[in-house]
């Protein structure tokens, strides 16, 4: 969830302070892609690999097997894998820093004053604001931004106790508590924006700080997005595939985690409507870039049909809210009645969003049949 209007960026050397660039992120869903969206979305070299992503979703059958039906962008974009062109990542783990006696404290201010982001996991038991602060004992990523000297204060990004993305700041002391306390992972990800001028130092090494848009890419994940194909199957060189639901077939699998619920064999969880809708708002977003750089003109009848599909997911998001305080099992029938029609309305509208690029941008398109 987002704060709206959150910001911060600057240096004010005078108050031996440095705050790196963040912002309220596009997608928040999973703190993940928030934390990349909010380093990288404000940067207009960054945006052909924003927009060539957040297209395809998928439920994986490892999260149904447990009973979570999480749905996620897909492929997975969170940070601790180190696979966004436009970041420099440096990864390590709390037991290693422990053992070489490396203060945290000087760790992270020598990072963020060379640009770096600091990821890992914390006990939330510790953290003001957060869901669980002095309820019960909870292990959670956090991202440090920012640091001042005179306040010992870090500035963190973290989902508040109202489920908001939040930007706010601790004092060391908080930190170190949070931050020694026992958790179920200890790695540390940085990871820091390249400029493009640092681009002729990286490419033919770690590859980084370059992005273009790939407009017949996009067309391919819009097809597999709607014929519900499995995207790692284009990635078999680099991983095996994972089995799940992808694309347009997750509304069939909302369904069935929908049904679960109805009958009391599953729990609530509001994250899938959250996505859902994020993803119908990065659609829309994308269709407006491609007019501003000419890929697109007017009028893209598809974007009026992705604007009322956004407010119908988002209606539905809000009744999912709604179910959680009143538990009327009424909710949960209206939601996927609706999820019904806004499949049919999304499937045509996808198909004439693909065929109108194509059409202007003379791309010849086969799309690939799901096996």
């Amino acid at each position: 969830m987002v704060q709206p209007g959150s910001e911060a960026s600057g240096t004010n050397i005078l108050m031996h302070e440095k705050i790196l660039p963040l912002t309220a992120p596009q997608v928040y869903g999973f703190l993940g892609h928030a934390y990349v969206l909010g380093i990288l979305q404000n940067y207009k070299e960054c945006k052909p690999w924003i927009y060539n992503n957040y297209i395809q979703l998928y439920i994986s059958q490892h999260y149904i097997d447990i009973k979570e039906y999480r749905l996620d962008f897909n492929p997975d974009l969170l940070i601790i894998f180190g696979n966004v062109p436009w970041l420099e990542y440096n990864r390590t783990d709390k037991g290693t820093l422990a053992r070489l006696g490396v203060d945290i404290h000087a760790f992270l201010k020598d990072h963020i004053d060379r640009g770096f982001y600091f990821f890992s996991y914390v006990n939330d038991f510790y953290i003001p604001n957060s869901i669980s602060y002095q309820e019960y004992h909870f292990t959670h990523d956090i991202l440090v931004y920012g640091y001042n000297l005179d306040k010992r204060t870090y500035n963190i990004a973290i989902f508040d106790d109202n489920r908001l993305f939040s930007m706010r700041e601790i004092s060391y002391e908080v930190f170190e508590q949070a931050y020694f306390s026992d958790t179920r992972q200890d790695y540390i990800s940085l990871m820091r924006k390249v400029s493009p001028d640092e681009y002729d130092s990286f490419k033919y090494d770690m590859k980084l700080g370059k992005y273009d848009l790939d407009l017949e890419l996009m067309v391919d994940m819009m097809a597999d997005y709607l014929h519900g194909v499995n995207t790692g199957d284009r990635l078999k060189f680099y991983l095996n595939p994972e089995p799940g639901f992808y694309g347009m077939k997750v509304y069939k699998a909302l369904n069935d985690y929908f049904t679960l619920l109805l009958q009391d064999q599953i729990n609530l969880d509001v994250r899938q409507m959250h996505i859902l809708w994020e993803h119908k708002k990065m659609m829309i977003a994308r269709i407006r870039y491609l007019q501003e750089l000419g890929y697109l003109g007017e009028p893209v009848t598809s974007l009026e049909a992705f604007i009322k599909i956004e407010k119908e997911v988002f209606t539905l998001r809000n009744m999912l809210l709604k179910f959680f305080v009143s538990r009327n099992k009424t909710i949960i029938e209206n939601i996927m009645k609706a999820l019904a029609g806004i499949h049919d309305t999304e499937k045509e509208a996808v198909q004439d969003l693909i065929n109108q690029i194509c059409k202007e941008n003379r791309l010849h398109h086969a799309a690939r049949s799901n096996k």
